[in-house]
C-alpha cells in the first residue's frame, strides 16, 4: 500500500489525523519538517500533507525541499484562512499539488489523498513504461548498428571470399601444371592473374578494416577523420566491390564533368555508391543483361557535387516512394535489410548533403546523392 506522510507541529492535530484516517491509509505522521525530509528520502512516500504554519519551516518551505529530494511525491498543504495566499503561491510555483482549508474534514481528507495515490501510482506506472520504452530503444539501437554493420561488411567480405577461392583454383591449377611439365609461360600468366586478384583481396580487407575502425571511432575521437576525396575515384572502388554475380545482371555506365573533389571518408562514400548501385542491380532482372543499365552520372561544381545514379528497371511504387528510406523497410522477400538507404542518407547528412530518390521520367529510380564540393590540397590533384 501506497504511505502517506502527515506532517504537523502540533502533536494533537497527529492524533486527530490517526484517528480519522489510520484505518484507510498507510500513515505515517512526524512533528518536525527536518526528519520528515529524511523519511521522504530513505523511504517511498506517495503523498506528503502538512500544515503551513510551523515554527521551524513552514509547510511552503517543506513541500519546496520536498520537491527536490522525492520530485514524484504528491505535496499537499493545509492551510488557515489567513495563510491561503501562501498556498496560492507554493501551488503557481508547483510546490504542492492541492490544498486543504483548515479545520479539515476527515472525508474530505481521505477523497483527497485517494486522488493524490491515484495519481502516484499513475505516474509510477508511466516511469516503468518509459524506463520499459528506453530499455527497447536500446535494444532498438543496438540491432540497428549490428546489422548495418552486417550490412556494410557483407559487400566486401564476398569480393574477398570471391577471390580467395580464385586463388585456391588457379594455384592448383599451376600445381598440377607444374607437376605435369606443363607450359610455364601459362603459369606466368596465372601467377600474374593471382598477383592482380591479390591486389583486389586487399582492397576489400582494407574495406572490412575501415568499417570496423569507423565503429570504434565515436569511443576514440570526438569527431570522424575526413579529407578531400575524388568521387571519381570512389565511384570506381565501389564498382570494383560489387557482388560479381550481381554485376552481371547489367552493363554500369559512369559519365564524369567537373572537379569532383568533396570532403569525407572515402570508405564512407564508397558504402553510399555500393548501396546504390547494389540496388539498381537487384531491381532489374537476371539474365538480361543486353536490356538492363545502370547510370552513374557525376557532376562537378563550384558549390556542390552531383552524383546520379539511374536504373532501367520498373522504379519505385509510388505508395513504397516516401518509406524507402525507413530503417528495416525493404520490399525483398529474402535478404534484404533494409539498411542501405538509411545508412547512405545518414552519412550523406553527416557530410552536409543529402540523398533523396525519385523515379525517372523514362522509367526505373533516380537516385540523387549531392554533397558540398571542395577544394584541392597540396599533392591532391
Amino acid at each position: 500500500m501506497s504511505q502517506v506522510l502527515f506532517v504537523d507541529d502540533d502533536e494533537a492535530n497527529l492524533v486527530v489525523c490517526e484517528a480519522a484516517i489510520g484505518d484507510r491509509f498507510d500513515l505515517l505522521t512526524e512533528q518536525d519538517p527536518e526528519r520528515a525530509l529524511e523519511i521522504l528520502r530513505s523511504r517511498e512516500i506517495a503523498v506528503l500533507v502538512t500544515d503551513q504554519r510551523m515554527p521551524r519551516m513552514s509547510g511552503a518551505e517543506l513541500c519546496a525541499r520536498a520537491k527536490e529530494d522525492s520530485p514524484l511525491t504528491i505535496r499537499v498543504l493545509i492551510t488557515a484562512y489567513s495563510d491561503l495566499k501562501a498556498a496560492i503561491d507554493a501551488i503557481n510555483l508547483g510546490q504542492v499539488r492541492r490544498y486543504l482549508r483548515k479545520p479539515w474534514e476527515p472525508d474530505e481528507l481521505a477523497a483527497e489523498l485517494r486522488d493524490a495515490i491515484e495519481v502516484y501510482e499513475l505516474g509510477k506506472r508511466l516511469r516503468v513504461a518509459e524506463q520499459r520504452a528506453r530499455e527497447t530503444e536500446r535494444v532498438y539501437s543496438i540491432a540497428v548498428m549490428s546489422a548495418g554493420l552486417a550490412h556494410e561488411i557483407r559487400n566486401p567480405l564476398s569480393w574477398v571470399v570471391h577471390n580467395s577461392q580464385y586463388f585456391g583454383s588457379v594455384v592448383q591449377d599451376i600445381k598440377q601444371s607444374l607437376a605435369d611439365g606443363g607450359d610455364l609461360r601459362k603459369a606466368r600468366q596465372q601467377l600474374s592473374d593471382v598477383e592482380e586478384a591479390l591486389a583486389d583481396l586487399q582492397l576489400g580487407v582494407k574495406r572490412i578494416l575501415d568499417i570496423v575502425k569507423r565503429v570504434e571511432a565515436p569511443l576514440l575521437r570526438a569527431d570522424p577523420e575526413v579529407e578531400p576525396v575524388d568521387m571519381g575515384e570512389v565511384v570506381a572502388l565501389a564498382i570494383k566491390l560489387v557482388d560479381p554475380e550481381l554485376a552481371r545482371r547489367a552493363s554500369i555506365e559512369v559519365e564524369k564533368s567537373g572537379s569532383l573533389l568533396v570532403s569525407g571518408s572515402s570508405t564512407e562514400l564508397s558504402q553510399i555508391v555500393l548501396n546504390l548501385v547494389d540496388n539498381a542491380l537487384r531491381a532489374l532482372p537476371p539474365g538480361q543483361r543486353s536490356k538492363c543499365q545502370v547510370k552513374i552520372r557525376l557532376v562537378g561544381g563550384d558549390e556542390q557535387v552531383r552524383m546520379h545514379v539511374v536504373d532501367n528497371g520498373p522504379g519505385v511504387a509510388p505508395e513504397i516512394l516516401p518509406r524507402i528510406f525507413e530503417p528495416f523497410f525493404t520490399t525483398r522477400e529474402v535478404g534484404g535489410t533494409g539498411l542501405g538507404l538509411p545508412i547512405s542518407r545518414t552519412i550523406a547528412a553527416q557530410l552536409g548533403g543529402e540523398l533523396v530518390a525519385e523515379n525517372g521520367r523514362e522509367g526505373g529510380a533516380h537516385f540523387i546523392l549531392s554533397l558540398p564540393a571542395t577544394l584541392p590540397t597540396a599533392g591532391v590533384t
